[in-house]
């Protein structure tokens, strides 16, 4: 007769697992895993039977402190208080066991009134020519003037602006009736981008009557070469020479950096547009000469 297929499996006698590794169960019929669980089972049972005389015997010590408390203020509430007249507190005095000290007030947490700045000049500045007393040039443009320092001269910074969004802000200025000695303007090379040079030239035209209108002298500043590409460099190059015969003819006295700036490296940043610190401090100068032919 043949033998049942299951007679070669050992089972274990908890889960009824079948195995054919004798070494997967123990001396009791009993696999591994069941082995485990039945240990850990055992140690939960040993832990929490550790928690529940912890918690009883935490229990029994906060009943204990509690009947003491009570027992205490019992025993204060029969217990008269002295008048204060009779018995005046003193400095020092045990109250319930708290010592009550008073010290002095140190130095250092002393409160300290502000004072008020003090206000400094250099009574030596009449003497020097750079520095004249009024802010009286005004140096407006966009993000190429930047990094432009000039001594006595105020720089009004517009990133991105076009010669509409300078004409705006003269116009701002000239409403709150401020008016200078000289201004500079610096625009141009975002207008290039529309390609529409007729429009430019016609923007160009009234920001520089704006700027007549509120000051002595106006100069613009031509544009820098510009590096990004052939039809920007042909565009920004068409404008500055159109800028150089519009300016004699109108009155306007034309900077021209781009004679100052081509062919030098290290002048223009790798976006090919905006100066580095170097050009900035190159644009400065040119402008500062120029400035310099008008006092």
């Amino acid at each position: 007769m043949a033998s049942s297929p299951l007679s070669s499996f050992l089972s274990c006698s908890v889960c009824r697992m079948l195995s054919q590794n004798p070494a997967s169960l123990d001396d009791r019929g009993i696999c591994v895993k069941c082995s485990v669980l039945t240990a850990l089972e055992a140690r939960v049972t040993e832990l929490e039977e550790r928690l529940r005389r912890c918690e009883g015997q935490g229990s029994a010590s906060y009943s204990e402190v509690a009947a003491g408390l009570a027992a205490r203020s019992r025993s204060e509430r029969s217990v008269s208080k002295p008048s204060p007249a009779a018995c005046p507190e003193q400095p020092g005095q045990d109250q319930d066991r708290f010592v009550t000290v008073r010290r002095k007030a140190s130095a250092k947490h002393r409160h300290v009134p502000l004072q008020e700045p003090l206000h400094v000049c250099n009574r030596f500045s009449p003497l020097s020519d750079d520095t004249p007393a009024e802010l009286d040039t005004l140096v407006i443009g966009s993000s190429i003037v930047r990094d432009v320092k000039l001594p006595a001269v105020k720089v009004r910074c517009y990133p991105g602006a076009r010669v509409g969004d300078i004409e705006g802000n003269l116009r701002l200025l000239k409403q709150e009736g401020r008016r200078f000695r000289r201004v500079v303007i610096h625009a141009g090379g975002n207008d290039a981008r529309r390609r529409q040079s007729e429009v430019l030239k016609l923007q160009v035209a009234s920001v520089c009557e704006l700027a007549k209108s509120m000051s002595d002298a106006v100069i613009f500043s031509g544009p820098l070469p510009n590096l990004v590409n052939d039809e920007m460099y042909s565009r920004l190059s068409s404008f500055n020479r159109w800028l150089s015969r519009w300016s004699e003819e109108n009155g306007v006295i034309f900077l021209n950096n781009w004679c100052t700036f081509w062919g030098k490296p290290g002048l223009i940043r790798r976006d090919g547009i905006h100066p580095t610190l170097d050009g900035a401090a190159l644009l400065a100068h040119n402008m500062a000469d120029r400035l310099r032919t008008l006092n």
